[in-house]
C-alpha cells in the first residue's frame, strides 16, 4: 500500500527548505540539512521531494517569483512616471504593496535577491538591479535632453543598486518580526532616497 503523504509534513518541509535556502543559499543547502531542520529522516524527505531542485521549485514557485517581478515593474514604472516627491514616497500604494509582499514572503525574497545562485532564479538579483537602474535613469533624463549620463555615473548607480539588493536581503534575513522589519526598511529608504536625489542633482549639474 503506497504511503500517504501528509500536507502538514509537506508544509513543514517547505518551511524548513526556505530557512535553509535563505541561510546557506541554493548551492550550499543540502537535503540532509533541510531534513534535520524539518525534524525528519532524510529518507522521509525524499519521499516528498526526490531532489533539491524539486523542493526549491515547490518552495519558491514561478507564480511567487512572477508576482515579485510584477510588483517591482509597477514600482519602477511609478518611479519613472510620477513626480519625484511622490514616486519615492515609501508609503505610496506601490511601495506599501511591495513592502507587504516582502514581509509575507520574507525568506523567499531573501533567496531571490541574494541566495539563488545555481538555481533557475540565479539571474533574479541582476534583473532587480537592472529595473531599478532603468527607472532612475529615466527619472534623471526626464529633466531635459541636455542631461548626459556618463559611464562613470552609470557605474556608480549600478553599484548603489547592487548595495540596495544585498542590504534588503540582509534586513529581511535579520529578523522575522514584521514591526522591526518595517522600521528597518523605512530607515534604509530614509537614507537611500535623499542620496538618490543628490546623485540626480549631481548628474544634472544643479
Amino acid at each position: 500500500m503506497p504511503q500517504v503523504l501528509k500536507p502538514e509534513i509537506r508544509a513543514r518541509i517547505l518551511s524548513a527548505g526556505l530557512e535553509v535556502f535563505a541561510a546557506q543559499g541554493y548551492l550550499g543547502a543540502t537535503m540532509n540539512a533541510i531534513a534535520e531542520s524539518a525534524g525528519l529522516a532524510a529518507a522521509s524527505l525524499y519521499r516528498y521531494y526526490p531532489s533539491k531542485a524539486e523542493l526549491f521549485g515547490a518552495a519558491i514557485t514561478p507564480e511567487l517569483a512572477a508576482r515579485f517581478e510584477q510588483l517591482l515593474v509597477q514600482r519602477v514604472h511609478a518611479l519613472a512616471q510620477q513626480p519625484a516627491s511622490a514616486a519615492f514616497e515609501p508609503r505610496s500604494s506601490y511601495g506599501s504593496e511591495m513592502l507587504e509582499f516582502w514581509l509575507e514572503h520574507r525568506l523567499a525574497v531573501v533567496v531571490l535577491l541574494d541566495r539563488a545562485q545555481g538555481s533557475a532564479y540565479e539571474q533574479y538579483g541582476e534583473r532587480f538591479v537592472a529595473l531599478l537602474l532603468k527607472s532612475t535613469l529615466e527619472q534623471i533624463r526626464s529633466a531635459g535632453p541636455d542631461v548626459k549620463i556618463t559611464p562613470s555615473a552609470k557605474f556608480v548607480l549600478t553599484r548603489i543598486f547592487e548595495s540596495t539588493r544585498t542590504t534588503l536581503a540582509g534586513i529581511l534575513a535579520h529578523s522575522d518580526n514584521p514591526r522591526l522589519l518595517r522600521d528597518a526598511i523605512q530607515a534604509f529608504w530614509s537614507y537611500q532616497i535623499p542620496g538618490l536625489y543628490g546623485f540626480a542633482r549631481w548628474v544634472r549639474n544643479e
